[in-house]
């Protein structure tokens, strides 16, 4: 293991953010593999390096961002607390938090373990998600999570040990939106959102935090609280509730006519009629229409492979347009090699 160590602060002239990175890009391709930073509050430090080795990183007085797009192989660990978003967009990457960490830890995370040794902010495992390629991610909490905690959560697991608090180890406001995912909570929980449901623990749950907690305290060195949080009849077990559970779902234009504003939002000022129009328009209703020119065209058909909506037909070598499906994106223009085909206003006068 080849070891650098960087200090940021020299004669009190602070290293930017950017020149650190590029510092330590530069350490990896030399060979280094072990670092020690002692920073102040460079953001984004373990972002995505971009390598085939284990990269090891211990950080103290980090900024925001730590870990970003963390990939396989790189282990961080920060020696203290952290402000927002560590572990933000997580591919891979373990990262170990000695002490808070702030608003938003594993946001977006899709890969990799994150261990916090104290308490996490608001919207914390918000938008966590799993591939099924990979291992699903984790997200391990010692004490309690801010509000908004695992909303529009989507895959994963979250395991929150409520250790030392008395109050709602969730806050308020946990799981709206939640669709995938697991949350293993020991405690008092409150002011949960109506989608999701809590169970008790079966055995392979049981199994799952037995070997977990093994590994997340002997990261955050508290051994000594294991039999504290192994008894199982405190934990909670919180997923998204069963689909079929689910009230009948309506049409968004049934929405509009039986619970929107009576009349429509703006019927002070015009007649809502009630229609639902798609995101992308197609026919008049599009900005651009797409023109193809025989003379240009080299037949590498392209433009019809690579056309999203399946617009574009090819009949007797020649290639036309539907316009009804048609949306008038310019992806059959961006596509084309010869620029066969040129995208035209559609708007009138």
């Amino acid at each position: 293991m080849k070891t650098c160590t960087i200090e940021t602060l020299n004669n009190n002239e602070r290293m930017s953010t950017q020149e650190l990175l590029q510092l330590i890009n530069e350490k990896v391709s030399k060979g280094y593999d072990n670092f020690i930073i002692n920073a102040c509050g460079q953001h984004d430090i373990g972002c995505a390096l971009f390598n085939n080795k284990k990269i090891n990183l211990k950080i103290k007085n980090p900024g925001q961002r730590v870990g970003a797009m963390g990939l396989e192989g790189t282990t961080i660990t920060v020696l203290g607390s952290t402000p927002a978003d560590v572990g933000w967009l997580n591919s891979g990457a373990v990262i170990t938090v000695l002490g808070d960490a702030g608003d938003t830890a594993a946001h977006c995370a899709a890969g990799g373990k994150i261990f916090v040794a104290g308490r996490v902010g608001a919207r914390s495992g918000a938008l966590m998600k799993h591939d099924p390629k990979y291992e699903e991610p984790q997200l391990w909490v010692l004490k309690n999570t801010g509000s908004f905690s695992f909303e529009f959560m989507g895959g994963g697991v979250a395991v929150v040990c409520g250790y030392d608090c008395s109050q709602s180890v969730l806050s308020n406001h946990a799981c709206e939106g939640m669709v995938g995912g697991v949350i293993y909570a020991r405690g008092k929980i409150e002011g949960l959102s109506s989608c999701v449901e809590i169970k008790k623990l079966d055995k392979n749950d049981e199994e799952f935090l037995i070997k977990g907690l093994e590994v997340f305290l002997d990261k955050i060195d508290k051994k000594e609280i294991k039999g504290e949080l192994s008894k199982f009849s405190q934990w909670k077990k919180i997923v998204p509730k069963n689909k079929a559970n689910e009230k009948e779902k309506i049409t968004l234009s049934e929405f509009k006519k039986k619970h929107w504003f009576n009349n429509g939002l703006f019927s002070d000022l015009i007649e809502d009629d009630f229609c639902v129009y798609s995101l992308c328009e197609g026919g008049s209703a599009k900005l651009r229409k797409p023109l193809w020119d025989k003379k240009l065209c080299v037949k590498c058909d392209l433009c019809l492979n690579n056309c999203p909506y399946r617009a574009i037909n090819k009949e007797n070598n020649n290639y036309l347009s539907d316009d009804k499906k048609c949306i008038g994106c310019g992806i059959c223009a961006a596509v084309c090699p010869k620029k066969a085909w040129n995208m035209e206003d559609n708007r009138k006068g």
